[in-house]
């Protein structure tokens, strides 16, 4: 019995001395792992409120928060067209879209938390998404997009010349774009659709923030290098569009100026 309890005495006091050595007590790491979550869980919900409670500014900010942060992704979608000629039909695909991002991340994961000397936490932790974060901007979309862009006035001509004679130039104009931009998302929901699930591996640093005497995320490292890009191709489908509604009513103008000299 004495030799179980100097044991166990003196397996206490290495983890005592580890303790002091590291700076660090179960308490620490607890607090550490409860910050994680709870940023972890607000970036889960495909939105950005309250996060400052637990991340830095520069963490809150940053592109890792962007890449699932819906409302910001649906804005910069958004930021590429031009609001005036979206009708009703069309900003109702868009929504519907655009509602799939708050729904990118379907769990995750804490799988290590440790705490150095000085106090400062890093957390291992692994994010399951429905779709790749870059399924937006990758080449097989654009590449996809390209070909609707330019198979669309020759699959439409018939429909877009009569119109021309019905309707005024703006109107027809304003067809084409947002036919064009259905078409577009069309692409983004069976890419979307078809694509695999995907697990990221992210590192987060937690440090004491001296004012509130509670710890934060200030650091978010090791995600995969594709959300970098995610939060911009909107913006560079967007361009695509409205360089392809301007190609396109620049041919259909030629042609109907033609159509009007042979008549």
């Amino acid at each position: 019995m004495n030799t179980i309890k100097k044991l166990l005495t003196s397996v206490a006091l290495t983890a005592t001395s580890f303790s002091l050595l590291t700076g660090c007590s179960s308490a620490d790491k607890t607090a550490i792992q409860d910050t994680a979550d709870k940023f972890l869980e607000i970036v889960k919900s495909g939105t950005n409120e309250d996060i400052e409670k637990y991340a830095s500014a520069e963490v809150s900010e940053s592109e890792f928060v962007k890449t699932f942060d819906s409302e910001y992704l649906k804005q910069n979608f958004m930021d590429g067209f031009v609001s005036s000629e979206i009708d009703d039909a069309t900003m109702e695909r868009v929504e519907s879209f655009c509602s799939l991002f708050s729904d990118m991340i379907t769990d995750y994961k804490i799988s290590e938390v440790s705490v150095d000397k000085s106090g400062v936490g890093t957390v291992v932790a692994m994010i399951d998404t429905s779709f790749p974060i870059d399924v937006i901007d990758n080449s097989e979309a654009l590449e996809l997009i390209e070909e609707q862009a330019q198979s669309y006035y020759a699959e439409n001509e018939e429909q877009i010349v009569a119109m021309y004679e019905e309707k005024t130039e703006e109107e027809v104009e304003a067809y084409i774009y947002n036919d064009m931009i259905i078409k577009i998302i069309d692409v983004y929901e069976a890419l979307i659709k078809e694509a695999s699930p995907e697990t990221y591996a992210i590192t987060l640093t937690v440090e004491k923030n001296a004012e509130t005497d509670s710890y934060y995320v200030t650091g978010v490292t090791s995600y995969d290098e594709a959300s970098e890009s995610t939060t911009q191709a909107a913006t560079e489908t967007a361009t695509t569009v409205e360089a392809t509604s301007s190609a396109t009513g620049s041919s259909e103008e030629a042609d109907a100026s033609s159509s009007s000299v042979s008549e």
